[in-house]
């Protein structure tokens, strides 16, 4: 089976023409316009305002280069293959995927199930999921959203709306359905509201992570996420964060930083946009 066909590339560019002219509609504002509100918001929570790093962040979306660390390997492509059979569509780029489920495979020795916040339709949360059934890794994956699309940001949001990631009422009811087609229903936690409202919940019971998939472009979501997530990951886990290098999503990577600056730690890059801290 053509495992392309587990991807869906609706929510980034692929191909050069589509890069180009994304680079074209981005650039300009970002350099002109995000970048330098971005150093001034760094200062006002405390932070150095140069952030060398995000100047490089539209060249590391145009080129999307792969992890450094290889692909992923044993069950990877079963499970894909799984996926496009169940008419399962990853909106993450092939890059990105890999070099996550290649960090879900170095935590394997760390306790603790997996938290994903920020689903969208939950293809990623399942493909976890299914690699942990197909390697007897017993472990569920917890899948956080509004799954109504996103709640909104702040001032520190400037390229995000509430108009994003807009899903059918429905679409819980489908992520069920496509859960126990793939046989891993059991595997599999839907947690349904604002961050807040999940971790409210999730804070009654002792949680604890090997892995954590932050995606949530929005500066608040990411900050709570950050807040509740990272001091429940087990020693030897990872915390993977998608967009860390996106250009849309400098409120994500502003509220990470301003977590992670007490304890003077900043994730090391990974594909892409995304980036992660090991613990």
């Amino acid at each position: 089976m053509n495992l392309g066909a587990a991807y869906s590339d609706e929510l980034y560019a692929r191909g050069l023409p589509r890069r180009l002219r994304r680079a074209l509609e981005l650039g300009w504002r970002y350099y002109v316009w995000d970048l330098p509100r971005y150093a001034w918001y760094r200062r006002g929570v405390g932070l150095k305002a140069l952030d060398l790093q995000a100047i490089t962040n539209p060249i590391v979306e145009f080129f999307d280069r792969k992890d450094k660390d290889g692909e992923p390997h044993v069950g990877f492509d079963d499970a894909l293959s799984c996926l496009a059979r169940a008419g399962v569509r990853l909106t993450l780029p092939p890059s990105r995927i890999g070099a996550l489920a290649r960090c879900w495979e170095r935590t394997a020795p760390a306790p603790g199930d997996v938290i994903e916040c920020g689903s969208y339709r939950g293809a990623t949360g399942l493909l976890l999921a299914l690699l942990g059934k197909l390697r007897g890794r017993p472990q569920k994956v917890l899948l956080l959203d509004t799954f109504r699309g996103s709640p909104g940001g702040c001032a520190f949001d400037s390229l995000r709306t509430t108009r994003e990631y807009v899903l059918p009422e429905d679409h819980v009811g489908a992520l069920r359905r496509q859960a126990e087609a793939l046989g891993v229903n059991d595997r599999i936690e839907v947690h349904q509201g604002t961050f807040q409202e999940s971790f409210e919940r999730l804070a009654t019971r002792d949680a604890r992570f090997a892995l954590a998939h932050i995606d949530a472009n929005l500066y608040q979501s990411t900050l709570e996420a950050c807040r509740f997530v990272i001091p429940r990951v087990a020693a030897g886990g990872a915390v993977v964060f998608d967009d860390y290098h996106g250009p849309c999503d400098l409120g994500a990577r502003l509220a990470i930083d301003q977590f992670l600056a007490p304890a003077g730690q900043r994730p090391r890059r990974l594909a892409g946009s995304s980036a992660v801290l090991w613990k």
